[in-house]
């Protein structure tokens, strides 16, 4: 029945998306409203990738732009030639009338704080979801750091953490005076729900960020509410998912961000979450992470190795370096992130192959159920870390 019930509902969510996609063509001309996500010189023009709420295409500008990384555009559109397949995975439009919107003026307070433009956008992208230039995107996966610079699941879970820890002793106080009959986890669940919502409106509900929303929104109705058990939560997660946002849930940032999670719920089923382990999980997310990143990515260079450090550390620098842009000093890390930074630049070739890594999912698969097969994906992640490097 379920089953049944989720085909309808799919089939509905592909309908309404192709009487989008027949209203959007219905007009030989669109106005789209987006940022700048890449752009790059091919001969005598330049390529842009242009994200909006809904849509990411490619068109090409024959001035002589300067470098528009993130800005804020509109831009016209000539939707002839685009099928229902490129309107939802992404395609190439010709356009004209390219404008540049004005910044925010929030995204100006923060880059009025830094000199070096690499690492504006830096946090352009912590904060606002915004993109990173290819060079420092490829230092970053270098490092092995990129997943912490793309608003992900991760953001949202310190923002939880934070406001978790700050509000929770407040309203135990509160509580155990007035309302003592509440259930405290619920209602503060709620209201940080609420504020992860007003943060997604405020960053201009960028894909990775709501996918994440989403994931937790479940995760904390099941667990919390519901009291299912993870793995039921996860393929719940992913279905709910797929009615969202359809096709933008195959795609290698969603695959990864879901398999991360996994992984975690994997962790603490063995583990009981305790700070010592918490800690742990760093460097185990590491070893398992490491065949699924570099099946897709392959830049690697032995600096990657303190990645787990770098991510705990991570866990302070976050909070404390929105605190220093709220109070203007932003700049503080600047010269420490450039320095960090340039150790990304030089790089090894490490790839892994398919069938290495159809074998580790599917041992993946068996460790929920089977110990031992636990320890095995650790172990055979340790071998082929060994053996690539």
């Amino acid at each position: 029945m379920t089953f049944l019930l989720f085909s309808f509902l799919l089939c509905l969510r592909g309908a309404f998306s192709y009487i989008l996609y027949k209203n959007f063509i219905s007009k030989k001309v669109v106005k789209i409203d987006g940022f700048v996500a890449n752009q790059y010189k091919k001969k005598n023009y330049y390529v842009l990738k242009i994200k909006s709420k809904n849509l990411t295409f490619y068109t090409i500008n024959r001035d002589d732009l300067k470098n528009l990384l993130n800005e804020d555009v509109s831009v016209k559109i000539f939707t002839k030639h685009i099928s229902f397949k490129n309107y939802l995975f992404g395609f190439f439009a010709p356009s004209f009338d390219l404008k540049l919107k004005e910044p925010s003026k929030i995204e100006k307070y923060v880059e009025n704080q830094h000199k070096n433009i690499k690492i504006t956008n830096l946090y352009k992208a912590l904060y606002f979801g915004k993109s990173i230039d290819f060079s420092t995107r490829k230092d970053l996966s270098t490092l092995g750091i990129s997943h912490l610079f793309a608003l992900s699941g991760l953001h949202l879970g310190f923002l939880s953490a934070i406001l978790f820890f700050m509000l929770n002793p407040v309203y135990k106080f509160f509580q155990s005076r007035f309302f003592p009959y509440r259930n405290r986890y619920f209602d503060l669940g709620i209201f940080i729900l609420t504020t992860e919502f007003l943060y997604l409106y405020f960053t201009n509900f960028p894909s990775s960020l709501v996918r994440a929303f989403v994931m937790e929104t479940v995760i904390f109705i099941s667990l919390i509410y519901l009291e299912k058990e993870p793995l039921s939560v996860l393929i719940w997660t992913f279905l709910i998912s797929v009615l969202i946002f359809f096709e933008k849930v195959f795609s290698i940032g969603y695959f990864l961000s879901f398999m991360g999670v996994y992984y975690i719920f994997l962790f603490f089923k063995y583990f009981k979450p305790t700070f010592v382990n918490s800690l742990i999980l760093s460097f185990y997310m590491y070893l398992v992470m490491f065949i699924l990143g570099h099946y897709f990515f392959y830049n690697f260079n032995f600096y990657s190795f303190f990645s787990p450090v770098v991510n705990i550390l991570f866990s302070v620098f976050y909070p404390v370096s929105i605190f220093l842009h709220l109070t203007g000093f932003g700049g503080l890390f600047d010269k420490v992130l450039q320095w960090y930074l340039n150790m990304g630049e030089k790089n090894y070739y490490v790839n892994v192959d398919f069938w290495i890594l159809l074998f580790f999912l599917s041992l993946s698969f068996f460790a929920y159920y089977r110990k031992w097969a636990f320890y095995g994906i650790n172990l055979f992640a340790l071998i082929v870390i060994l053996i690539k490097i």
